[in-house]
């Protein structure tokens, strides 16, 4: 049997790209290397306990955010529970202490009674992001053919071109020179995983916008309901969704064009195109069949900067954390406000005083933990090369002092936390290379510097016909809004190119 398209992995870029095509009565398989859908954001279970396995956050969930809307659009959302989220974090810096609460209003008013020197400069930085907003959504609304693409920025959307070509540093500071000011202003700069210095402004600006400026929400039950959600929908549109099938070969006729996969059990499967949501490394310079195709994308990735990886700790607890003292469902913990130090913390193996993010999701949804109790994620960002030499024995034991010390920290704002404490589990940078196949454990695809950003950022498009990427590594970038939007494009792009190669068998 042949397929429209084939698609390679169950991560949110692989499932909102499938459920598209089968939606546009395309005849599609899923393949999916693991036993659940969701790569990185799935859910895992431990005595009683759901843990978000990486999920803090997903923006554009509120009632009329982007994917909430489309999760409308396909009666998806009918099968779901959301949780209204109040609140996006409590943000902790040695003398601050706030909480951004989805309203740039309130955002505005904090900055101004702190910064109160620096209120004018605050106006002229939030018309400028104001006016960013504006031209980068009339930019996505305009549906133009790339060739049309930049001239349409040059005349109707001049501040993109722009701020493209800058730093989140850079931006801020034409703005306000104030170190304490731009440190918390950036601190959402972990969920994208580079300092302010080198970190993208087109990118940093639109992660700050989902998650500081606009209501989201949260799935009940985790994050892997909606996955599940979503692969039930592509089964009831007549397509399949198949676990457990790594997808070991892409063939081509002779390197133009795709001809089908090969799996791990030696089954292939026969398709028109493909749409690849394993990371980019592996797919381009792996998984393709053509040898001289594999070695220009491998000159050419080599190039590229793969992001941080992270060391996280996963707790089930007798009580709940809010008993604790976890007053909000995300507490952000800096010990400077020099994120280039806060960076190199991690490269320094400085476990006291990197930046530490802890994640109460049970304070959201109670039917996460048995009753009465509750659970709390510990994440900070670490090195595959910390870990990949040690011996068994030197892993099992660095895994737990470094685990020890993060709860340590966290004790100090959470008192008792030891004491409480009824499940741990730990996750290292090789957890995320071995459960999410990402190459070093990269959790962000590829660093969102400007030369890796928006229309520098690795093509959707490959040199193989039929042959499309989605999911982190690709256009736009990582988090579940830009793997959404990623999937939805490459479908956009699948669905081109099956039209042009019907017409093409027509003449």
């Amino acid at each position: 049997m042949e397929y429209d398209c084939i698609v390679i992995g169950a991560g949110v870029g692989g499932l909102i790209a499938g459920l598209k095509l089968s939606q546009e009565n395309k005849k599609i398989l899923l393949l999916e290397a693991q036993p659940v859908p969701g790569g990185f954001a799935t859910t895992f279970k431990r005595n009683g306990f759901i843990f978000e396995s990486a999920l803090h956050c997903v923006d554009a969930l509120g009632p009329d955010g982007e994917i909430r809307e489309f999760l409308k659009e396909h009666n998806i959302d009918k099968t779901l529970d959301f949780s209204e989220l109040n609140d996006f974090a409590r943000i902790i810096y040695p003398g601050h202490d706030f909480v951004v609460n989805f309203k740039e209003e309130d955002l505005i008013d904090y900055f101004k009674k702190t910064f109160p020197d620096e209120s004018k400069n605050i106006d002229r930085l939030f018309h400028a992001m104001g006016r960013f907003f504006e031209q980068f959504d009339r930019y996505r609304e305009s549906n133009l053919p790339s060739w049309l693409e930049f001239i349409f920025l040059i005349f109707f959307s001049p501040s993109l071109i722009g701020i493209s070509m800058l730093t989140a540093q850079q931006f801020i500071e034409k703005y306000t020179k104030d170190k304490k000011l731009i440190a918390i202003f950036t601190d959402i700069w972990r969920f994208i995983g580079l300092p302010p210095s080198r970190l993208s402004a087109l990118y940093f600006l639109i992660v700050l916008r989902g998650y500081y400026c606009e209501p989201t929400a949260y799935i009940k039950g985790g994050f892997s309901e909606l996955f599940a959600a979503i692969v039930s929908k592509i089964r009831e549109n007549g397509s399949e969704v198949r676990f457990n099938a790594r997808v070991d070969k892409i063939i081509t006729h002779k390197g133009k064009r795709v001809k089908s996969v090969i799996t791990a059990k030696g089954e292939e499967f026969y398709t028109k195109a493909i749409i690849s949501n394993a990371n980019a490394i592996d797919s381009l310079t792996n998984l393709v069949d053509n040898d001289k195709i594999k070695a220009d994308y491998l000159r050419k990735l080599a190039a590229l900067e793969k992001s941080i990886s992270a060391f996280q700790v996963y707790l089930g607890l007798k009580v709940p954390a809010k008993s604790l003292g976890m007053s909000h469902q995300i507490l952000s913990i800096n010990t400077t406000y020099n994120h280039d130090e806060n960076y190199n913390y991690c490269f320094s193996q400085d476990y006291d005083n990197c930046s530490l993010e802890i994640v109460d999701h049970s304070q959201i949804d109670s039917s996460l933990v048995p009753q009465g109790k509750g659970s709390l994620l510990i994440m900070i960002f670490d090195l595959y090369a910390h870990w990949k030499d040690l011996t068994q024995e030197e892993y099992k034991l660095r895994k737990q002092e470094v685990a020890d010390k993060l709860i340590e920290r966290a004790e100090k704002y959470l008192p008792g936390l030891s004491k409480n404490i009824e499940v741990i589990e730990a996750a290292t940078p090789l957890t995320m290379q071995r459960f999410g196949l990402s190459p070093e454990g990269a959790i962000y695809g590829f660093t969102q510097t400007v030369k890796q950003s928006g229309t520098n950022r690795l093509s959707q498009k490959t040199a193989v016909g039929g042959l499309f990427l989605t999911g982190a590594w690709t256009r736009p970038g990582h988090g579940v809004h830009g793997c959404f939007v990623s999937g939805m494009e490459a479908a956009d792009l699948a669905l081109g190119y099956l039209k042009k190669a019907a017409a093409s068998r027509v003449k």
